[in-house]
């Protein structure tokens, strides 16, 4: 019973419940219940019995946390929904990646195999990364980290993906515009779209595009695999 809060703040992620929204169906402060998580304070029994009914669960749920077999259940349902995103992902890149080669070959057009590399490739070896350490945690009971530099970890990779993601928009843009194109029958079309970027995002951008996104796309494996390992859970708090 000591993990009441513990068990609190697992029913209320499941929920997709914030601290406040649960502090709302209690009438009480965001504080309170965040003093009941992090165990502070504990509710009592009418707290209890009104918590068990706002987050529809038994309150044993509460007391004493769901059952290993229901909660490993759940982990493995969701490991095989994202194993099946992940091979659907894998076949339609790999049977793009071919119609865009020839398309290459026969056309001259570049746009939709560059587009496949800079959005399907990075895209599926992210959600391995992803899925690899998912599996991990299921089966070999891995944990996501509870140290202190997790959170800032996590925003470091997330600011790489960002920064990638912004050096890398204006030429996907220009992918994609062709790719349409393509789709309508006019593959000689250009990936031109009249915008001028500085010299230094143009410098950016193609190293990116060679270093990162073309040779070494395993590295979205990494951020995958560490986004998994750094994510929220057990008594973490959100950001």
């Amino acid at each position: 019973m000591r993990d009441i809060g513990r068990n609190i703040r697992c029913v209320r992620v499941c929920r997709g419940l914030t601290q406040e929204e649960l502090a709302e169906r209690l009438h009480v402060s965001r504080q309170t219940v965040s003093n009941y998580e992090t165990g502070r304070s504990r509710p009592d029994v009418d707290m209890l019995l009104l918590a068990a009914e706002k987050l529809e669960v038994d309150v044993q749920v509460l007391l004493y946390g769901e059952p290993v077999q229901t909660q490993r259940r759940r982990e493995v349902y969701l490991l095989l929904a994202e194993g099946a995103a992940l091979l659907a992902l894998g076949v339609g890149l790999r049977l793009c990646d071919r119609w865009a080669r020839r398309l290459l070959m026969r056309g001259f057009a570049g746009g939709p195999l560059y587009l496949i590399r800079c959005t399907a490739v990075p895209a599926f070896w992210f959600l391995l990364g992803w899925v690899l350490l998912q599996a991990c945690g299921t089966f070999l009971g891995a944990k996501p980290l509870k140290y202190g530099w997790a959170r800032p970890l996590r925003r470091a990779v997330a600011a790489c993906l960002a920064a990638w993601a912004v050096l890398e928009l204006p030429v996907v843009a220009g992918a994609a515009w062709q790719t349409v194109y393509v789709l309508l029958q006019t593959p000689e079309a250009s990936l031109d779209l009249g915008i001028s970027l500085p010299r230094w995002w143009e410098k950016a951008s193609f190293w990116v595009q060679i270093y990162l996104t073309d040779r070494f796309p395993a590295v979205f494996l990494l951020f995958g695999a560490v986004l998994w390992s750094t994510r929220p859970a057990g008594g973490q708090e959100t950001v």
